[in-house]
């Protein structure tokens, strides 16, 4: 059941077993009769000639998100005996480093007679996949004590969800994003970072709960979006385990009320008009010209940035502009609409322009229209 080898270079356990099992047991039985000859038995530990036991609880482990928990005991040998406790991944030739592993007491419910060597394992590479890990003891007599028995581990990368309240948001209502975590080490306590926010109307409530081994974790962002959100990603990142991190995106649909920009404007030149609209909202808004929609004479041009921005241009005579005293921008969709009343710049001579514009907003035509 045990083989003794002397370390580091181990290369096949069944071919040295019985010679070294020996070397072994006349080392114990030398070192017995001199603490026996000295009034001590302290050298001499238990069990029938210095046989080992390792008790692994289980031999295969479903790993949390970021790190395992193994459950070990082992024969409790005097200090005379024991130097050190090493873990290795595959074969004994690889010792697990100090950052990958850590001594952790009150894992094993076998103590009764056994020493515990439970530890956690810390993920470094957060992939999915499958080792194999091995116990061994360094002894004083310089050494090495390699259990056969074995631990098989199972890693997964994390899994992350955002969720939206609503797969339609609107702009200036609050709304919840919800980041939710996979099964993370109960030592693992997670740190989430939102990136991509436009809004600063947010304010994050973080949720634990433990179950067996592992912690359920997610975060609700209360968050108000802004019009610039439309078709917008945002992500929620987690930093958890030994500096490993995952992340999940989502992109944002929001709808938003017409509003007319201050980029809108007229520019006179000698006998002609142009008039630009800018209008932003989503859905993308319809344009209209108050009082020129039964005006077969004036031409106009409409485009859009495809996204929140529509803009729409027309050309009017200087005489029907004296008729109509004033050009009016209305921007319309199903939330609601925005009219403007466009200033004119009269090229070359600035100061003959209108005033600055205003903005109405409602949902019914302006009179003028």
């Amino acid at each position: 059941m045990t083989a003794i080898t002397n370390a580091p270079g181990i290369s096949s356990f069944s071919s040295v077993q019985k010679r070294y099992r020996m070397k072994f047991s006349v080392s114990v039985v030398l070192l017995c009769v001199l603490h026996m000859w000295i009034g001590s038995t302290n050298g001499c530990f238990a069990g029938d000639g210095g046989h080992l036991e390792l008790d692994l609880e289980k031999m295969f482990i479903t790993a949390a998100a970021g790190c395992a928990q193994i459950p070990c005991g082992f024969t409790d040998l005097p200090t005379t005996f024991m130097a050190r406790e090493i873990w290795f991944k595959g074969s004994p030739e690889s010792p697990l480093s100090p950052e990958e592993v850590e001594k952790k007491n009150g894992l094993s419910r076998a103590l009764s007679t056994l020493r515990e060597c439970s530890v956690i394992l810390w993920d470094l590479v957060g992939l999915d996949r499958t080792e194999e890990y091995g116990f061994m003891l360094k002894l004083a007599t310089n050494e090495t004590h390699i259990f056969p028995e074995t631990v098989q581990v199972s890693y997964s990368s994390v899994k992350l969800n955002i969720s939206l309240s609503s797969e339609v948001l609107v702009a200036t209502k609050m709304t919840l994003l919800t980041c939710s975590l996979s099964d993370l080490c109960l030592v693992s306590d997670p740190k989430i970072t939102w990136k991509g926010l436009r809004s600063k109307q947010y304010f994050p409530l973080r949720y634990r709960l433990k179950e067996g081994n592992v912690l359920k974790y997610y975060e609700k962002l209360h968050y108000t979006p802004v019009p610039e959100d439309h078709q917008a990603e945002i992500t929620c990142e987690v930093t958890f385990g030994k500096n490993l991190t995952a992340s999940a995106t989502v992109t944002l649909t929001v709808h938003s009320e017409p509003q007319i920009l201050n980029s809108s404007t007229c520019t006179r030149q000698q006998d002609l008009l142009t008039c630009l609209c800018v209008c932003e909202g989503v859905p993308l808004p319809d344009i209209h010209w108050a009082q020129l929609q039964d005006k077969s004479d004036f031409t106009t041009v409409r485009a859009s940035d495809g996204h929140i921005t529509v803009n729409s241009t027309i050309m009017i005579t200087a005489e029907d502009f004296v008729r109509i005293g004033t050009v009016i921008c209305i921007g319309t969709n199903k939330l609601g609409q925005a009219n403007m009343t466009l200033p004119v710049i009269f090229e070359g001579n600035p100061d003959q322009s209108n005033e600055l514009p205003m903005t109405f907003k409602g949902n019914s035509d302006p009179d003028t229209e």
